[in-house]
């Protein structure tokens, strides 16, 4: 069965090299797609907030953000701020593009806060610039969170003083919101744990995205022969159908494992992508490639043509890649991530991310072996329906 397994491969590699889609979906497309959306997304070191400040407030707490925690983002060089005199101007620059967003610390702000009254702190964005209106939102978010603190201790001071502040605990409530200042700091921190980059993160999505759709060239084969009428001459030779399907199985996994090492060469020398340790990726990569015949398989069960085949797996694949985060990255925690779980794309992203954040090829383990335990159900399933059709 062996011998008769290895010819059949033999023959399918011989097809595949000469199949320009086969080469295109497997090296050619990941790579350029990652080169591209390398350089259209902007760097986190190239990142610069335009800001137009307006401070219709003029109050303590209205200076402490103005004056304090603005200035601070200018020097650490992640904002460029304009202050203006009106709303009005604000809205004029952000027309014409000058600016990406604009804070406004409406009349009376200072004084809301410090008599514990319900207020607001306004945030203008251009909608087209999506990354500078999450920041700009969040850091109004986070001083407005500060704020709110100091109401509660406004609240919380003048209900033990019977109602009413004297000027000595007003100066001591306007002292500790003008120490709002250092609330935020932008800078490099060291920590435990690394990610991917976006580069390298963006390389490994592309790759393994494409990883589904390049296995299914060896998949169908087997369908193809149906198709083709050409699987009943092989069966009428001294082959069995499990030599058969051996082979078709072995021819996928060959070419999934040629992709993923050219694709990870290529990141690394073209793009400089660092997915960690050598032996850990190389482990990832077998565990990714067997999960993907795996499930391929499985899936190409259910199809009585090669065209069906296709279509199905197609669905899967994207289905797979969109829940998995190869397109975005998932947080850790929320619907999405409970989701990723169900991806062997989620999983060989997260074995990655976990094998730089350890810098130990030990830390894609729990990710391989998920995708070995996927490889194996999905696997052993696939084997069982596409011997029974072919019963």
């Amino acid at each position: 069965m062996i011998r008769s397994a290895l010819i059949i491969l033999a023959k399918d590699l011989r097809l595949r090299s000469r199949d320009r889609s086969v080469l295109l979906f497997a090296f050619v497309i990941p790579l350029a797609l990652t080169g591209v959306f390398t350089l259209i997304l902007p760097s986190d070191d190239d990142f610069l907030l335009t800001v137009a400040i307006v401070d219709e407030d003029g109050g303590a707490i209205a200076e402490a953000f103005t004056n304090g925690v603005v200035p601070a983002l200018v020097n650490e060089g992640f904002v460029d701020a304009s202050y203006v005199d009106s709303a009005d101007t604000a809205r004029r620059m952000l027309d014409d593009d000058e600016v990406s967003a604009a804070w406004i610390v409406p009349e009376g702000f200072s004084h809301a806060v410090m008599a514990a009254t319900p207020t607001k702190f306004i945030v203008l964005h251009n909608p087209d610039r999506v990354l500078s209106t999450e920041v700009a939102r969040g850091v109004a978010e986070d001083f407005v969170a500060e704020v709110r603190r100091v109401g509660v201790a406004v609240a919380t001071t003048a209900a033990a003083s019977g109602g009413t502040l004297d000027q000595r605990q007003l100066d001591a409530v306007t002292a500790r919101a003008a120490n709002t200042a250092g609330l935020l700091m932008v800078g490099a921190v060291d920590t435990e744990v690394r990610q991917l980059d976006a580069t390298s993160y963006l390389g490994a999505g592309m790759a393994v995205f494409f990883l589904f759709f390049t296995v299914t060239f060896g998949i169908t084969g087997l369908l193809e022969e149906r198709d083709q009428r050409t699987l009943p001459r092989l069966l009428a030779a001294p082959i069995g159908i499990s030599a058969v399907h051996l082979g078709k199985a072995i021819g996928a996994f060959v070419i999934g494992m040629a992709s993923m090492t050219v694709l990870a060469v290529g990141n690394r020398v073209l793009l400089g992508v660092d997915w960690g340790p050598p032996l850990g990726v190389a482990v990832l990569i077998t565990a990714g490639v067997l999960c993907a015949l795996g499930v391929m398989a499985l899936v190409g069960s259910y199809a009585k043509t090669a065209e069906q085949a296709n279509n199905l797996q197609s669905i899967v694949a994207l289905v797979f890649g969109l829940s998995g985060g190869v397109f975005f990255p998932v947080g850790a925690t929320g619907w999405m991530a409970s989701l990723s779980l169900f991806s062997p794309h989620g999983w060989f992203l997260r074995g990655l991310g976990d094998q730089v954040g350890s810098g130990s090829w030990t830390g894609v383990l729990p990710a391989t072996g998920a995708l070995l335990a996927g490889a194996l159900v999905a696997g052993l399933l696939g084997a069982l329906r596409l011997r029974k059709a072919a019963a």
